[in-house]
C-alpha cells in the first residue's frame, strides 16, 4: 500500500470542467458539501446563514470567515491550494493575491496572475526523491536483515563460548586450590632452610667480629706495652686519658683497676679495659678542663736550674710517649666501616637450601600463573554475561555497534561516538577531551523506542548541569555521524546514519491494484 503523500502525488491534474469547476475557489475537499450553490450558506461556526451568492464576494460575513475561502476579505480566513500532482495546502486567506506564489498551482493568485503552475514538477521531483529514500529503505532493511542475521549467530557462539569458560573456571579454581596447597607446602621447608642458613652466617659473622676485634685489642695491648714484657703496668696505663674518671689529668690504679689487679696480661686486658678504650663514653671521650691558672711566686734559683737540667729528660720522655700514644690503634667498634667501604654481598646459599628455594619458587610461579588465568577467565565471562543481557533491538540488529567508535570532525571539535559506552567532543586544534555523558538508555518513543539513545552524567559545564547527549538513528546503508548540534546549553545532539535503523518495505495485499 502506497502512503496517501505519494497517492496524492500519482493523481492527474484536475482539468477544467470537472470537479473544480463546481468547488469555490479556496475550499478544501473535506469541507466541499458545506458549499452547496443550490442552498443558503451557513458559516461553518454556525453563527450565521447567508445566500449563497455572498460566497467570496470579498465581503467577510461570517466571523470565522468561512464565506471567504478565496478571497483575503477576512483576517482569519483560510485558503485551500488544491496543487493538484503534489501536496495540498492551506494558507491565510490575506495571504491572496498579495503577489506571492503560495501554492504551486497558481489559485491563490488568480488575480495578480504573476505565479504559473509548478505543481507538476514539483511532483515529479517529490516522487523522484521519494523512490530514492524508498530504495536507500529498502537497502539498508536488506543490510539490517544480514545484520540481525550475524548477531544471531554471533550470540549463539558467544553463548557457546559463555558455557565453555564457566566449565573452564572451574576446573581452574580447582587448579588454584591445589597449587596454592603445593606451594604452601613448599615454602615451609624453605623457610627453615633459609632460617638455618642465616643463623649460620649470624655466627660465623660474629665469630669473624670477634676475631678481628681480638686482633686489634691485641695491637692496642702492644702499644701500650712500652717495655713488651707482656704485662700492663699502672705507669703505662696513665697515658690513656680515656681511664681518667675524676677528670684530674692523672690515671690513677684504682682508675685503670677494672675487674681485675695490676698488671694486665692480654687476656685480662681483653676483659676489663679494651672495651673502654674501644668506645670511650662520651664524657670521657672529652679532654678535662683546664685548671684556672694561679699567680705563684717565682721558685728559687736553683730549683729553676735543677728543672732546666731535668727539662731535656723530661722532654725525651714526652716525646717517647707521644710516639707511644700514636702506636695506639683509634678505637674503633669491629661492626664500623669506613666510608670507601661496602656492604659485601650475601654468600650463595648451599646446594641443599638452594634446591628448596627454586622448588618453592617454581610453586609460585605456577600458583600466580593459575591465578592470572582464572582472573581472565572470570573478567571474560563477566563480559560476556553483560553483552549477551543488554539489549541490542528486537532483532539484535544493533549489536554490530558495540565495540565500534565513530567520528565527526567540525570546524572546531572532533566528535566521537562509541555506541553504548560515551560521546566526547574535543578540540580540534588540542585540548583534552570533554564527556557529553555515559550510555543512559533507548530513548526513543514508546512505540519506537530504538529511534534515539541517550547518553547521560557527562563532565559538569561551567554554573550548569552535566553534558548529555541525545544520538537520533536515521535510516542508511552505512554507519556514519553526519551531524552534531548543540539545540541548549549542555545538551548535545547527534545523527547517526545506520542500517540497523531502516525500517522494512510496508505489508500489503498482494491483488492491489495500486
Amino acid at each position: 500500500m502506497l502512503p496517501p503523500s505519494l497517492l496524492l502525488l500519482l493523481l492527474p491534474p484536475v482539468l477544467p470542467g470537472t470537479l473544480e469547476v463546481t468547488r469555490p475557489r479556496g475550499v478544501s475537499l473535506s469541507n466541499l458539501p458545506f458549499y452547496e450553490a443550490s442552498r443558503p450558506f451557513t458559516c461553518l461556526d454556525g453563527s450565521a446563514s447567508l445566500p449563497f451568492a455572498r460566497v467570496n464576494d470579498d465581503f467577510c460575513d461570517c466571523p470565522d470567515g468561512s464565506d471567504e475561502p478565496g478571497t483575503p476579505a477576512c483576517p482569519n480566513g483560510r485558503f485551500h491550494c488544491t496543487n493538484a500532482g503534489f501536496r495540498p495546502r492551506t494558507i491565510p486567506a490575506a495571504h491572496v493575491n498579495d503577489g506571492v506564489c503560495d501554492c504551486c498551482d497558481a489559485s491563490d493568485e488568480y488575480e495578480t496572475g504573476v505565479c504559473e503552475n509548478t505543481c507538476k514538477e514539483l511532483g515529479r521531483r517529490e516522487r523522484e526523491a521519494q523512490q530514492r529514500r524508498a530504495e536507500l529503505e529498502r537497502e539498508g532493511f536488506r543490510v539490517k536483515q544480514r545484520l540481525a542475521q550475524e548477531a544471531a549467530a554471533g550470540r549463539l557462539e558467544k553463548e557457546e563460548r559463555l558455557g565453555g569458560l564457566r566449565a573452564a573456571r572451574g576446573g581452574l579454581e580447582q587448579r588454584v586450590g591445589a597449587l596454592r596447597a603445593a606451594k604452601d607446602e613448599a615454602e615451609g621447608p624453605e623457610r627453615a632452610a633459609k632460617e638455618e642458613q642465616q643463623r649460620r652466617r649470624l655466627e660465623q659473622r660474629e665469630a669473624a667480629l670477634a676475631a678481628q676485634d681480638a686482633a686489634r685489642a691485641d695491637e692496642a695491648f702492644r702499644a701500650l706495652d712500652a717495655d713488651g714484657d707482656g704485662r700492663l703496668t699502672a705507669a703505662e696505663l696513665r697515658a690513656r686519658p680515656e681511664l681518667d674518671g675524676d677528670g684530674d689529668g692523672d690515671v690513677s690504679e684504682e682508675e685503670a683497676l677494672v675487674g681485675g689487679g695490676l698488671p694486665l696480661d692480654p687476656d685480662s686486658f681483653r676483659q676489663s679495659l679494651w672495651g673502654r678504650l674501644r668506645d670511650p663514653p662520651q664524657d670521657e671521650a672529652k679532654p678535662p678542663p683546664e685548671p684556672p691558672l694561679e699567680e705563684t711566686p717565682p721558685p728559687p734559683e736553683e730549683e729553676e736550674e735543677e728543672e732546666e737540667e731535668e727539662g731535656p729528660e723530661e722532654e725525651e720522655d714526652d716525646e717517647a710517649g707521644a710516639e707511644e700514644e700514636l702506636k695506639v690503634p683509634p678505637p674503633q667498634h669491629p661492626e664500623e666501616k669506613g666510608p670507601q667501604e661496602e656492604t659485601p654481598p650475601e654468600p650463595p646459599f648451599d646446594a641443599a637450601t638452594q634446591a628448596l628455594i627454586d622448588a618453592a619458587e617454581k610453586a609460585r610461579q605456577e600458583l600466580a600463573e593459575a591465578e592470572r588465568e582464572l582472573k581472565e577467565t572470570e573478567e571474560s565471562i563477566r563480559a560476556l554475561e553483560q553483552e549477551l543481557a543488554f539489549d541490542f533491538g528486537p532483532q539484535g540488529e544493533f549489536w554490530y555497534l558495540h565495540g565500534q567508535c565513530y567520528e565527526l570532525p567540525t570546524s572546531e571539535y572532533i566528535y566521537r561516538l562509541c555506541p553504548f559506552k560515551r560521546v566526547s567532543q574535543k578540540p580540534k586544534h588540542g585540548g583534552a577531551d570533554t564527556n557529553l555523558g555515559t550510555w543512559g538508555s533507548w530513548s526513543g518513543p514508546e512505540d519506537d523506542r530504538f529511534r534515539s539513545m541517550r547518553y547521560e552524567q557527562g563532565t559538569g559545564c561551567w554554573q550548569g548541569p552535566n553534558r548529555s547527549t541525545t544520538v537520533k538513528l536515521t535510516c542508511g546503508t552505512e554507519t556514519a555521524v553526519t551531524a552534531a548540534s548543540e539545540p541548549s546549553r549542555c545538551e548535545y545532539l547527534l545523527e547517526l546514519v545506520t542500517p540497523a535503523a531502516c525500517r522494512g518495505p510496508p505489508e500489503h495485499d498482494e491483488h492491489d491494484e495500486l
